[in-house]
């Protein structure tokens, strides 16, 4: 059984004669018929019914149909691997992106990619702080997409992609809260400000966004930190995007004052100077920085 005969009788099936399917295939009837039958004899079933105007799939047929359908994709797929591999480009690629970053930014430009390549693998990591710099300083990421914190230093490209309105907010069923007005940067520093920790194996002590002398908890992740403050258990700055529906309906509200007010913060591309991008991995910069919000 080979490659070419499934391909043959798939061609035929799909397009409903042998006539049809040398036309698609640009092959003669007689050598299609012949593959067909060779593939008959090898696998000891009857595939078509010939005893009609047109070739009808069998019972084993139909069955063999299914199966012999995804095999042949699957050696398409592997096909066009190893071509892809033999031209010198990436089997898979790796994105860190920090969790401020708006996702649908990222998606789409990923949606775009992987229609044009989709035999090359994603792998994404979420991250905090230090965490994307670190990826990219070891290699173990081709890009990030991340504040610019730790990234300092010659070593690394950077470009805009778009920035973030950081917002200090408080839950309305805050046990603190009564109204804008009894509020005050006092009072914040005795109620619990939510924090999320560095994702690197080493963090540095960081204090963005952190009100000096608050009482802090310390979270894993965004959602985590967003759950706690709309549950009433502290307050923090968040991405305005990730909060927006929050806001609207008076669930969260801005605790702007002091110390404490809104920021923004530019979010970017970003690669190693040490660890040149291959060609795939480049497409996909050029496809985030045709996306850029800046």
């Amino acid at each position: 059984m080979t490659l070419d005969q499934i391909e043959t009788f798939l061609a035929v099936a799909d397009h409903g004669s042998f006539k049809a399917a040398s036309e698609v295939l640009h092959r003669s009837q007689p050598a299609l018929s012949i593959a067909v039958k060779k593939l008959e004899e090898e696998l000891g079933i009857k595939l078509f019914d010939r005893d009609q105007y047109r070739p009808i799939l069998t019972a084993n047929g139909r069955a063999f149909y299914h199966k012999g359908k995804q095999f042949f994709n699957n050696a398409q797929s592997l096909e066009r691997y190893a071509r892809e591999l033999g031209m010198g480009q990436e089997a898979e690629i790796s994105v860190a992106i920090d969790s401020l970053c708006p996702l649908n930014l990222v998606l789409e430009t990923l949606r775009v990619f992987s229609k044009e390549f989709p035999e090359t693998r994603l792998n994404l990591s979420f991250e905090v702080l230090g965490g994307a710099a670190e990826k990219v300083k070891n290699g173990s990421v081709n890009l990030a997409i991340s504040p610019s914190i730790g990234f300092e230093g010659q070593e690394f490209n950077l470009r805009p992609l778009t920035s973030v309105d950081m917002v200090p907010v408080l839950s309305k069923n805050a046990e603190i809260f009564e109204n804008h007005n009894s509020l005050s940067p006092d009072k914040l520093k005795n109620f619990p400000q939510i924090i999320v920790r560095d994702s690197s194996s080493h963090p540095n002590v960081r204090t963005y966004g952190v009100l000096e002398g608050a009482r802090q908890w310390s979270v894993q992740d965004m959602g985590t930190k967003i759950e706690i403050i709309k549950a009433g258990l502290g307050w923090g700055r968040l991405p305005h995007h990730k909060i927006e529906k929050e806001l609207a309906d008076g669930t969260l509200v801005e605790v702007n004052m002091g110390q404490i007010k809104n920021d923004s913060v530019d979010v970017c591309l970003i690669s190693s100077e040490k660890y040149p991008m291959g060609p795939l991995t480049l497409k996909l910069w050029k496809y985030f920085l045709e996306r850029a919000e800046v």
